[in-house]
């Protein structure tokens, strides 16, 4: 899971519309899902931070060209289809303030239906906390290709660290046949000297966090 830096705002027009929210007189709309007219502008924004990806997981929702800036006309984008949902990352700010940009996520729809839900998260490892480093906090079992606290970093977090990587879905167990699908053969090939790391690196779309965790791991980081 990577850090995330929510930014640059492409939906200035759902920017815009939040930033009148908190204004005096105005009333906070509840959440309406797909409903908004700002949804789907939502949704890209997010993609386009994410580069296509799950925030969680980094499964492949989408090619990140297809929401890239010169995609956007007036700070909208047009209704498309996905693999993913529109996560609130604390579910307690969904009915007071559910449109808050610091609070949403797009998650692959497996992972957010059937493992994040509504689930309460301890949120050490929000991808966009300005103190998250995946390198800090995590690390990657590439025999058993989950990911696991880092055991160098033995504090009292651990078990809410350990709780948040199970409710944010890193290891649903889908999630782990994919990136062993995907991961194995590349690492192979650099374990065999077949191809380098930089070519390795060229073949990756997904799961780029579990990749550089498994090549250090290895001792084939350069």
């Amino acid at each position: 899971m990577r850090k995330l830096q929510k930014d640059p705002i492409l939906a200035t027009a759902y920017k815009k519309w939040l930033d009148g929210l908190s204004k005096p007189g105005k009333k906070y709309p509840s959440y309406s899902s797909s409903n908004n007219k700002y949804y789907y502008d939502i949704i890209a924004n997010l993609l386009w931070v994410q580069q296509g990806l799950c925030a969680y997981t980094e499964m492949y929702l989408v090619d990140k060209n297809f929401v890239a800036p010169k995609n956007w006309t007036k700070g909208s984008f047009k209704k498309f289809e996905f693999p993913g949902q529109l996560d609130h990352f604390d579910p307690a700010l969904k009915e007071i303030k559910g449109w808050e940009w610091t609070n949403f996520f797009v998650a692959h729809s497996d992972v957010n239906t059937k493992r994040k839900r509504d689930k309460t998260v301890h949120g050490i490892i929000k991808p966009d906390n300005d103190n998250y480093d995946p390198f800090v906090f995590l690390e990657y079992d590439f025999k058993q290709h989950h990911f696991l606290p880092n055991r160098n970093k033995r504090t009292k977090d651990q078990q809410f660290i350990l709780e948040d990587i199970n409710t944010l879905g890193l290891n649903f167990q889908p999630i782990i046949d994919y990136r062993k699908a995907f991961l194995k053969p590349v690492i192979d090939e650099v374990q065999l000297g077949i191809i380098t790391l930089d070519n390795a690196r060229t073949k990756l779309d997904k799961f780029y966090t579990a990749f550089e965790m498994s090549i250090l791991s290895l001792g084939l980081s350069i």
